[in-house]
């Protein structure tokens, strides 16, 4: 079994996401970047560099086609590729199922990330020890309540 690492937790909500834009139209590779970050209230702006690798990945698997149009590579889902995103996106859903509270605190993980990703150049010595402390005792606190 593969170690769960943030890079890889990364890729994968990335090539889900990437999947949910081409199940909507075959689109360019700017247009799914527009999309995530849409889909996402504008919280995640993936950048091309992140995306392309997903997009190599996804053809290789035959999951997406991609084919040069007016000079510029448009994406496509192929029915595999929709077949696999329904089961992804169905093992999702049974997740969030599980308990509206549960998919709250997910989401407000998410949304830690995602602040601390979009703030990361401002991110000084101080602030991350700032940083480093609130989550050290938030860590503790929730711990604290599993030992009550």
């Amino acid at each position: 079994m593969k170690k769960v690492t943030i890079e890889r937790m990364k890729r994968g909500a990335l090539r889900f996401l990437v999947m949910s834009a081409l199940t909507e139209k075959p689109m360019y590779v700017y247009e799914i970047i527009k999309h995530i970050e849409s889909k996402t209230n504008g919280i995640y702006k993936p950048s091309p560099g992140s995306v392309y690798p997903v997009l190599r990945t996804l053809i290789k698997q035959g999951l997406i086609t991609v084919e040069e149009k007016e000079g510029k590579k448009i994406y496509s889902i192929t029915e595999e590729g929709l077949k696999k995103f329904n089961e992804i996106k169905e093992e999702k859903s049974i997740l969030a199922e599980d308990s509206p509270m549960k998919r709250k605190i997910i989401d407000s993980l998410f949304e830690i990330g995602f602040i601390l990703y979009k703030n990361r150049k401002k991110l000084d010595d101080k602030k991350m020890q700032e940083v480093l402390g609130i989550l050290d005792k938030c860590k503790h606190d929730i711990d604290e309540l599993f030992h009550e």
